[in-house]
């Protein structure tokens, strides 16, 4: 019997102690929506002065429009987002008409100017913009009941279109016919971008947030032009290259609400 009575004794001991300790509470998923609208300030020009600017569907100085940011917060502090953004510049509204007016202004002195560019067939929307830039990230969080703060790393891609442009130039009070036909490496341009943010804010209900964003980014471009010009008599032709090869830090701020979702 004492054997016994000690095992049961050991039990009764352990029982309180068991229902003594905390269960660790389990996390609940958060679901966050960030739409947001803000401006892109340059600290580098990619645009050069050259003709094939109007070509490329890209500003140095843009807003942008953020409809699609998502975050998932899988523990207290730690989560995933994914942001979607479309860029957009008022100066690239009509880049078609300036690459043509600007074939008008370089060879009409000495010739009957026919110029064409792709940039004519519009290639984006309201949505995407003339850039486009997606992110994924990791996300951090500091919050108290009213005010929140949300350090992220991510990487991701930027792209736009780099168009075909052409002039037909027949020369004045004489039969000479030349092609100038300026050609892309490649017509969509993905650029690898890495990138650090900040979100700060207020919250004004438990699940409506007002918020300011930061965030400095960097890609390499690396988009080239083939400048092609053909005396369509003789059939010959002389090629120029025209690069925009340079790294590309910038900063953007911005504002919007986040909606959460538990």
């Amino acid at each position: 019997m004492l054997p016994k009575s000690i095992l049961v004794a050991f039990l009764f001991m352990q029982t309180p102690c068991l229902f003594s300790q905390k269960a660790k509470p389990i996390h609940r998923l958060e679901f966050q929506v960030k739409p947001s609208f803000g401006f892109n300030i340059p600290t580098s020009k990619l645009l050069k002065g050259d003709v094939t600017d109007h070509l490329i569907s890209y500003d140095d100085q843009s807003h942008y429009l953020q409809f699609i940011g998502l975050a998932l917060f899988f523990d207290k502090h730690w989560g995933v987002e994914f942001n979607f953004q479309g860029n957009s510049s008022g100066r690239k509204s009509n880049r078609d008409q300036q690459f043509l007016q600007a074939m008008q202004r370089e060879y009409e002195s000495n010739f009957y100017v026919t110029p064409s560019t792709g940039a004519s067939y519009k290639q984006t929307n309201f949505f995407s913009g003339d850039i486009e830039r997606g992110l994924l990230g990791v996300i951090y969080r500091f919050e108290s009941n009213r005010f929140f703060f949300y350090p992220k790393a991510a990487v991701g891609v930027t792209s736009f279109y780099a168009d075909w442009g052409s002039a037909y130039l027949k020369e004045k009070n004489a039969n000479n016919v030349v092609l100038v036909y300026y050609q892309a490496d490649k017509i969509p341009q993905d650029h690898f971008i890495v990138a650090g943010s900040t979100s700060v804010g207020y919250k004004v209900t438990k699940w409506l947030y007002l918020n300011v964003d930061a965030m400095f980014s960097y890609y390499k471009a690396n988009v080239s032009y083939t400048k092609t010009i053909t005396n369509l008599n003789s059939k010959l032709s002389t090629v120029e290259n025209i690069n925009y090869k340079k790294g590309m830090p910038g900063v953007s701020v911005g504002a919007g609400f986040i909606v959460s979702l538990k």
